[in-house]
C-alpha cells in the first residue's frame, strides 16, 4: 500500500515538474516585452554607423542624438553615418531638428540639397549625413528626430 501511494505521489510530482517546464517558457516569451524593456510602437529605429569613421561617436540622451568628430579638414561631410528605420506597418515622415548652428545633420547622401524632412514607407530604412561647416577640428553635433 505504502508502495503504490509512493509511486502515485513521484508520478503526481513528475507530471507537475514537466507542466512547469513547460509552460515556464511560454510565460517568460509572452512577457518579454516587459522583462526586456522593449518597445513595440516605435515609430523609428536609429543604426548607427559611427564605427566605421575613425574617432566618431555616437550617444543618445532620450529623444536627443549626439555625434562627436575629428575633422580632417575645416568643410566636411559624412555619408551615412546613421540609418533610420521605418518598422512600422505604415508610411511615416520624420523632421530633423538640428540644435548646431554650423553643422548639420541631413537625411540621405545628398550634400548639394539637405533633405531636413523625409517621408518613408514602411519597413524602409534611409541614411542619415553630416555636413560640418564649423572651423573646429573636434566637433559635436546635437541633433532629435521628430515624427510628424
Amino acid at each position: 500500500m505504502k508502495r503504490i501511494l509512493l509511486t502515485t505521489s513521484l508520478n503526481f510530482l513528475a507530471i507537475l515538474l514537466l507542466i512547469t517546464l513547460i509552460a515556464a517558457p511560454i510565460y517568460f516569451a509572452q512577457n518579454i516585452n516587459k522583462i526586456a524593456g522593449v518597445k513595440t510602437e516605435s515609430s523609428y529605429l536609429l543604426i548607427s554607423q559611427t564605427e566605421k569613421f575613425p574617432g566618431m561617436t555616437f550617444s543618445q540622451s532620450d529623444n536627443a542624438y549626439t555625434v562627436g568628430f575629428t575633422k580632417q579638414a575645416q568643410k566636411q561631410a559624412y555619408l551615412s553615418v546613421l540609418i533610420i528605420n521605418n518598422p512600422t506597418a505604415q508610411t511615416k515622415s520624420y523632421i530633423i531638428q538640428n540644435r548646431s548652428t554650423t553643422s548639420e545633420a541631413f537625411f540621405g547622401e545628398n550634400i548639394n540639397d539637405p533633405q531636413r524632412s523625409v517621408t518613408l514607407p514602411a519597413q524602409s530604412s534611409l541614411p542619415i549625413s553630416i555636413i560640418a561647416r564649423n572651423a573646429l577640428q573636434q566637433e559635436e553635433i546635437s541633433f532629435k528626430i521628430q515624427t510628424e
